[in-house]
């Protein structure tokens, strides 16, 4: 489904709506059905916020967010955490199947479907586990099981491998991309990491430092797979580096 911003902005306002926050500054655009895309700006300048309004988990304060012309339904759009947000009661597989029973899916069935997301997953063997006897990979493809089940139309990812090392970022990332291309989710990605976006995207767009607005759209036209050391991906990182440092030195 595409996705339309239309003049977004969010504000938070202190005790009695005294000494309010900026945080976004009436951002537009439009994601193409599909697509992945990732945004990427200063430390602190909204990237969480914006995810959190397009979910539906903050109201905005202007503007709209609308899924083929119409405000997003409650369950059509997924959230993927930074922090895995697991329950730690629960294993594997009935962290995966949390949605469906939320959704009201018989018990028979949303086993039949968590299992085969966990053989899909890499997860086979680790499906009765609780989160805290997997390694930090594990838990993530859990969180991102969790999100895709339920066959959200739009799915957001807060940095959701920032707490990994290089190694196994490297890995997921990977992982992501061969989901994303059997599947074809569009995709809103938020992340710190230039290599990562320019990995990964699509389309990158640079946000300002807070309040964020959209700086620059790049459209990122190389074929995949991509070589994360080439000239080409290179060149692209070095651009997105100046725009960024243009931002940090504006402050």
């Amino acid at each position: 489904m595409s996705l339309t911003i239309n003049g977004l902005g969010k504000t938070f306002t202190g005790a009695g709506g005294a000494g309010g926050v900026a945080v976004l500054a009436r951002l537009d655009c439009l994601i193409a059905p599909g697509s992945f895309v990732t945004f990427i700006g200063p430390s602190g300048c909204g990237k969480t916020t914006l995810l959190r309004v397009i979910a539906g988990l903050e109201p905005a304060s202007a503007g709209q967010v609308l899924l083929d012309g119409r405000p997003p339904a409650p369950g059509r759009v997924g959230l993927v955490f930074q922090n895995y947000a697991l329950f730690p009661w629960r294993t594997a597989r009935a962290n995966i199947e949390m949605g469906l029973e939320i959704a009201g899916v018989a018990p028979a069935e949303r086993r039949r479907r968590a299992l085969e997301y966990v053989k899909a997953f890499g997860l086979a063997g680790f499906e009765d586990r609780y989160p805290h006897e997997l390694s930090g990979g594990m838990q993530q493809r859990v969180a991102i099981a969790r999100t895709l089940i339920t066959e959200p139309a739009l799915v957001l990812m807060d940095e959701p491998f920032a707490s990994l090392d290089s190694q196994t970022r490297n890995s997921l990332q990977e992982f992501l991309l061969g989901l994303w291309e059997t599947r074809r989710d569009t995709v809103l990605f938020v992340t710190h990491n230039v290599d990562e976006a320019v990995f990964l995207s699509d389309e990158i767009f640079i946000l300002s430092r807070r309040p964020a607005r959209l700086v620059q759209r790049l459209a990122v036209e190389l074929p995949r797979p991509r070589d994360r050391t080439g000239p080409e991906c290179n060149a692209l990182r070095r651009r997105i580096l100046d725009l960024l440092k243009d931002q940090q030195e504006e402050a």
